[in-house]
């Protein structure tokens, strides 16, 4: 079961918001004043290298010290009553809607939330500190479960009574409607409560950070199965020494047929088991001669990064960099730029009910498989812990 809790966030206001959350010159226009983007003032101080204590103490330091300024000087607002929030994101040809919330981090609700990726150690180190010394959520895990139609029934309701704030920039829109009705809450938590499981499709990290920490809430998006939308994301090896194509060819044909390109176009594979390599600036199809594992992302790492990489620990192997989204082919071409003896591997996203199963089955699949939207911008709805 879920276990939900309303919440009181601390929201930017509208004069500031395009460079609060959305990084646009237009607030300095509107406001006649200049602020930093919410991720610069109180989270990116904290992630500073090299770290020491004195550094990070620091660092929580000025970051509590800006968001005091930020509430004083009236460029954040604090919600006086709490409330469970609508969300919902507009893309280019489609939109996604999910209810954001707390979620209570009791032993049987974390028992029921079913994972499916690694996490790297230090990440979750520094984020468990960042939570404790802050008291803040910038943004909210993503949780998926199998639609509900009641849940779906008051979204709806929702959505045609209540007010909407409308935030946005061009990549999307983003709409928050409040649920602040004591029948409508109860109505809610009642329906979650339900919900035998739900899958954690982004928030590795945070969540295994917050179950760590004393404070036993986290910030919560919702989103039933249908709303979900899975990019690649891709795999780029940087070798410590000089790859020979032979050799490497002749390793891959032991598990892949390999074919070359018509045009040496980037390949972007649609159908599990195919992959796309490109090395010395040279693109060809891979497709396994064997799909036997759960993901893509399982495969290229049993198959190839291990054996013939060595990279046996990809949570750690610095020779092994990741590109996920519709930006990724962008990002391949910056790193060939960098490294011109990189080589790329490009990978054919799970599909929801891959992932779903994939989880039920207990199977965890390597760091950085699945690249989910939404990505939710920081700053639209803070959870100040402490408050909690």
């Amino acid at each position: 079961m879920a276990i939900i809790k309303p919440f009181k966030p601390i929201r930017p206001n509208p004069f500031f918001v395009d460079q609060l959350v959305f990084t646009k010159p237009q607030a300095e226009s509107v406001s006649g004043h200049r602020v930093l983007p919410l991720k610069t003032l109180l989270e990116e101080n904290a992630r500073l290298r090299p770290e020491t204590p004195e550094g990070q103490e620091q660092a929580y330091q000025d970051i509590r010290e800006n968001l005091r300024l930020l509430l004083a000087g009236g460029q954040l607002w604090e919600e006086k009553t709490a409330g469970y929030y609508v969300y919902e994101v507009v893309h280019r040809g489609y939109l996604q809607t999910g209810i954001w919330a707390l979620t209570a981090l009791t032993t049987d609700a974390v028992q029921n939330i079913r994972l499916h990726e690694l996490t790297f150690a230090d990440s979750v180190r520094r984020i468990r500190n960042y939570r404790e010394h802050t008291g803040l959520e910038g943004s909210p895990i993503l949780l998926a479960y199998p639609a509900v139609q009641h849940v779906n029934a008051m979204i709806e309701q929702v959505k045609a009574e209540q007010p909407k704030s409308s935030l946005g920039n061009q990549h999307g829109l983003h709409r928050l409607w409040k649920i602040e009705e004591t029948g409508m809450q109860q109505a809610l938590a009642d329906a979650f409560s339900k919900i035998p499981t739900v899958y954690l499709a982004d928030g590795h990290h945070r969540l295994e950070a917050a179950a760590l920490s004393p404070f036993k809430h986290i910030s919560s998006l919702y989103m039933g199965y249908d709303q979900l939308r899975i990019e690649p994301y891709d795999r780029i090896v940087i070798p410590d020494r000089a790859v020979s194509i032979v050799e490497l060819f002749g390793f891959l044909r032991n598990d892949f047929y390999l074919q070359e390109v018509t045009g040496n176009l980037p390949v972007r594979p649609r159908h599990p088991g195919n992959f796309g390599m490109c090395i010395n600036g040279e693109w060809y199809h891979l497709k396994a001669r064997d799909h036997s594992a759960f993901a893509d992302a399982a495969i290229l790492q049993e198959r190839v990064l291990a054996p013939f990489f060595g990279i046996s620990d990809p949570k750690t192997d610095s020779r092994l960099k990741c590109a996920g989204g519709e930006k990724a082919l962008e990002e391949i071409g910056a790193i060939f730029q960098a490294h011109p003896g990189a080589i790329a591997f490009t990978l054919c996203p799970l599909s929801v009910a891959e992932l779903v199963r994939a989880a039920d089955a207990g199977r965890v699949l390597p760091p950085k498989s699945t690249w989910i939207v939404p990505k939710i911008p920081y700053g639209l709805l803070i959870h100040n812990i402490e408050k909690i």
